[in-house]
């Protein structure tokens, strides 16, 4: 077990009022269910990291579903037990998965909202090898990932004179991001940069933009009292949801991956 204090661990007890709840996240995360239940997927075992406060793990088993969450944080695996008593929810990192489910095999690997984000490239091509064995024959990956070049937080960004942060995606070494006083990078990419860590023991299947029009969340207290233009919105990402060109300029992308049958 991972006992080193997490970067979410303090915010564990506030995220689903500032995310899972508020307008932007419904939609968004909504638009990830569609996606998913666009691939007739039906009875999986399905291994979810960076699980949070198990949203997506609720939503999955309810679906009829296997699912076993997981995530490096405590207190998001303590909120997430609070919320479904039932669900299978341990705590373990990334690196840490090949090991904790040596003994385990998956049908799919499901990763929300940019939790992989916080792993740089050599850690990417670790794991590529790692959920390979974790998983069945053709078994797949379902990763959503934030891109470098959206195109809602450019636009904020500019219209208030921040062009440093306008860009800030485009870092290569990744961005600083500090949590409640712990300090830790976020790296970004594009769905060909993060796709080539995988390359080897995947083949992409799929790509799709998330809140290419929903904007991301931190825009939340603005479209709070905008109901009806955040509803436009999500129609025009329905719309243009399966363009997969447009999927570097969301918030997200998905990206499904199915294993090589000789990696």
């Amino acid at each position: 077990m991972n006992t080193k204090p997490q970067p979410f661990d303090d915010y564990a007890g506030g995220y689903d009022g500032h995310f899972t709840h508020s307008n932007i996240g419904r939609l968004q995360r909504r638009q990830v269910w569609d996606v998913f239940a666009s691939l007739k997927l039906y009875n999986q075992n399905i291994l979810e990291i960076n699980c949070g406060t198990g949203e997506d793990a609720a939503h999955l088993s309810a679906a009829g579903n296997t699912v076993t969450g997981t995530d490096a944080s405590a207190e998001m695996i303590k909120h997430a037990k609070q919320k479904n008593p039932s669900l299978k929810i341990e705590q373990a990192a990334f690196l840490q998965l090949k090991e904790k489910f040596s003994n385990s095999k998956f049908d799919l690997i499901f990763s929300n909202f940019g939790g992989l984000n916080c792993a740089p490239a050599d850690e990417l091509k670790k794991l590529s090898s790692d959920f390979a064995r974790l998983l069945n024959d053709e078994g797949k990956l379902f990763l959503v990932v934030m891109g470098r070049k959206c195109k809602w937080e450019q636009f904020y960004f500019l219209l208030k004179g921040e062009r440093d942060k306008a860009f800030r995606r485009k870092q290569k070494t990744g961005l600083k991001t500090s949590i409640n006083g712990i300090t830790f990078n976020t790296y970004y990419y594009s769905p060909e940069e993060f796709t080539a860590f995988f390359a080897h023991d995947f083949e992409i299947e799929l790509v799709r933009p998330i809140g290419l029009f929903v904007p991301p969340s931190y825009l939340e207290p603005f479209f709070k009292n905008h109901t009806l233009i955040l509803k436009g919105l999500n129609w025009l990402d329905k719309f243009c949801g399966t363009f997969k060109f447009t999927a570097n300029h969301a918030d997200h992308f998905v990206l499904v991956m199915t294993k090589k049958s000789n990696p």
